[in-house]
């Protein structure tokens, strides 16, 4: 990968974190990514090398010895040094002054080794000073070097502190080297023995293959041989450009792992599409529970019925229907628009939110626990309830054309028929009073019916126009029931629509950005 293509890649994997509420990390990015444009914007084809190490290992002497000559103090008493210092072929100074500027390197002096005039050696102090100072400088110095001389000693080759320091850097393994001083005070034996069990260690911290350099600053013992190869490495801008690339890649992976990103690169959403459909579904049922589809054909159905009646049924059901439509009982009992329309009377929307919620809690579940705080923050339904609000009073105000009690042209055919079967119902009626008040005197005709035998005419009447306008008004009913369950169940569809949507808008919105956001951070996109 190249450099540039590296620093895209960074640069819009921190626009993401920040976008998604990850600020500290995106800012940690943001510092690598601009350190590294600063880097690679210095002229020259020098690379900086920092001698880094413990209290004691004799750094200061070794740049000494490769100097041959006094560059860094070196103290009797607790040696250390106070602040980097820094080496630079006296040709270059001019060239690399405002790199050693950028770094905070004041303390600078000249040489004219040729051997190692493409090399810009920065004493560090102490990584385990007891000076916090003195740590926070190395700290902040050592990301910002090309590469890193290790220098350890045979007593403190194994301290617990530098390998755990060794183990945050491991990225960086191909440009760090390890200088064992003070092999004076070895046999060779010996020696051979430390670089060993030197090399071991380093392979349990994760530095495989490490390059050792055994010298002793005091005898001069290999500090000939390690003066030239520092000297003689390959293209120094090479190796600066590999150092940065790295430092943005490493910086991209950590904001992959803070956002939950596998090591091998898999995008995985955080909440699995079946358990996202679930908890969406689960906010439909819950609204439409507040919506009521059911009672609301019962509603509609009644009216409908009502209006049926009022045009298409019997002469008795026509005179109780328009009383109760005077009165106003009958809209009481049967107002969908009304019943729509007072959905929050019914309870609370928590039933519709509260899955998503829980879908976007169980979601966060699966980030790391640093991150996972501000990813809480972020991944909130965005004013669901007042989006669903939105919604519910939207269907409400729209279904009003379903919702309007619609008539038939059957239903004026029928009540034509029911009037005719009223007057039929009056005339037999009238015959029987007649037969009353004749007392028997009038004679009544017949009809043979089965089973029954001959069945006065008036009774037949009678009784033929009670159960004929009975079945045309059951007929009326189960039409209008029809017409009333299809209107409702066409309004529990809006319902079901407008949820759905305004879940996906507002409810699930957050986690969409989110994801988005991990796919650009994981180079997805």
């Amino acid at each position: 990968m190249t450099l540039e293509a590296a620093l895209e890649r960074l640069g819009a994997a921190a626009g993401a974190a920040t976008q998604i509420g990850l600020t500290d990390e995106a800012d940690g990015a943001t510092r690598v990514h601009d350190a590294a444009l600063q880097r690679a914007g210095f002229p020259g084809s020098a690379y900086v090398l920092a001698l880094a190490g413990g209290t004691g290992v004799g750094k200061s002497s070794l740049l000494n010895a490769l100097a041959g000559r006094t560059v860094s103090a070196v103290r009797a008493v607790r040696p250390t040094t106070d602040a980097p210092v820094g080496w630079v072929a006296e040709e270059r100074l001019e060239e690399v002054a405002g790199l050693l500027e950028w770094l905070g390197v004041q303390n600078i002096a000249t040489h004219a080794d040729e051997a190692l005039g493409g090399v810009v050696i920065v004493d560090l102090p102490d990584v385990d000073s007891v000076r916090l100072e003195h740590r926070a400088r190395v700290d902040a110095l050592l990301p910002r070097l090309d590469a890193v001389a290790w220098v350890v000693d045979p007593e403190k080759y194994d301290d617990a502190r530098l390998h755990g320091y060794l183990r945050d850097v491991v990225p960086h393994a191909d440009r760090m080297r390890f200088v064992l001083n003070k092999t004076d005070r070895l046999t060779d034996a010996q020696c051979v023995e430390v670089v060993n069990d030197f090399r071991e260690r380093l392979a349990t911290a994760g530095i495989d293959e490490a390059r050792i350099d055994a010298v002793s600053s005091h005898s001069g013992a290999g500090i000939d041989a390690l003066r030239q190869d520092l000297g003689g490495l390959a293209d120094a801008k090479a190796l600066v450009t590999a150092k940065l690339v790295t430092d943005a890649t490493e910086a991209t992976s950590r904001l992959a792992r803070a956002v939950g990103l596998d090591r091998d690169g898999r995008y995985r959403p955080l909440l699995d599409p079946r358990r996202r459909e679930e908890a969406r579904a689960e906010a439909v049922s819950g609204a439409l529970a507040l919506v009521d589809p059911s009672g609301l054909a019962r509603q509609m159905q009644a009216a409908v019925l009502g209006r049926a009646r009022r045009s298409g049924g019997s002469l008795l059901g026509r005179v109780v229907g328009l009383l109760g439509w005077i009165t106003g009982q009958s809209r009481r009992r049967a107002d969908p628009t009304g019943y729509l329309r007072d959905w929050r009377r019914r309870g609370s929307l928590g039933r519709a939110v509260n899955p998503v919620q829980a879908a976007l809690v169980e979601a966060s579940s699966r980030l790391p626990a640093a991150t996972r705080p501000a990813a809480v923050r972020t991944l909130q339904p965005e004013a669901l309830e007042e989006s669903l609000s939105r919604a519910l009073d939207g269907v409400a105000r729209d279904a009003a054309a379903d919702l309007l009690v619609p008539g038939s042209v059957l239903w004026p055919i029928v009540g034509v028929v029911q009037l005719i079967i009223g007057a039929v119902f009056a005339f037999a009626v009238a015959w029987y009073v007649t037969l009353i008040v004749a007392s028997g005197q009038v004679p009544v005709a017949t009809t043979e019916v089965p089973l029954l035998g001959p069945v006065p005419l008036p009774l037949l009447l009678l009784a033929g126009s009670i159960l004929v306008s009975a079945v045309l008004g059951l007929l009326l009913s189960i039409h209008a029931g029809w017409i009333g369950r299809r209107r409702g169940r066409r309004v529990a569809e809006r319902v079901r629509i407008a949820v759905g949507e305004a879940v996906a808008a507002a409810g699930f919105a957050s986690l969409d950005r989110f994801e988005a956001a991990r796919r650009t951070i994981g180079g997805m996109t």
